[in-house]
């Protein structure tokens, strides 16, 4: 009895650290943490933004409980389920020739400088370049960027566009420079992950939650 207690005060009280990238897994992240935090009145949510690719790291070093992790990524060392998916879009200077379009194919963009990072893996940098492009072609690489403000910044300088998951649109605009929808390519996945072994009973409440939400 007095072990199934200490269990249940664990899961009341405390601080639970969720790690994200950039939009995360859009509005799931936020009402997930909204939920918790409602149902976990006496648990501190700590949100931890990283940058490009930072999450799965983040959580074998132990700085979070838990995190939203774009894919692809190195999971190894994580338990991790996909709970999120969600559209690709493509941030374009607002006077650009494409910027009014319904939508952009990933071939009308083949000779546009594209924005990138050297501090994700290249897996995850080739990903999101789509890297060979559907006819076999390489991304014609822009400048590099360390997170997404400096990449949505020189986006709105003129200076290359980028890609992105459609979260981005809601969650980051700025003058200079538009959203539109890209489409003939794989749709983001996002994965809840944890360390293995280390789900303890905040990181299981919260799994819980998100789950919920998800089939809810």
């Amino acid at each position: 009895m007095a072990a199934a207690a200490e269990r249940h005060r664990r899961a009341k009280t405390g601080v639970l650290r969720v790690g994200f990238e950039a939009s995360g897994a859009g509005e799931l992240t936020t009402r997930a943490r909204a939920e918790f935090a409602r149902t976990h009145p006496g648990v501190r949510v700590e949100p931890k933004r990283f940058d490009w690719g930072g999450e799965a790291d983040a959580l074998r070093s132990g700085d979070v409980d838990v995190a939203f992790v774009w894919l692809p990524a190195d999971l190894s060392g994580l338990h991790a389920e996909i709970v999120h998916t969600e559209p690709r879009i493509v941030g374009l200077p607002a006077g650009h020739r494409l910027a009014g379009n319904a939508s952009v194919g990933i071939l009308d963009v083949g000779d546009e400088p594209l924005m990138w990072t050297e501090r994700a893996p290249r897996e995850w940098v080739d990903w999101w370049a789509v890297n060979p492009r559907p006819d076999g072609s390489e991304p014609r690489w822009g400048p590099t960027n360390d997170n997404v403000e400096e990449m949505l910044e020189q986006v709105a300088e003129g200076v290359a566009i980028c890609f992105a998951p459609s979260s981005m649109a809601l969650y980051y605009t700025r003058p200079g420079m538009v959203w539109v929808p890209l489409t003939g390519v794989e749709p983001l996945r996002v994965a809840l992950a944890w360390a293995d072994g280390a789900d303890g009973p905040l990181v299981r409440s919260f799994a819980r939650i998100v789950r919920g939400l998800v089939t809810g």
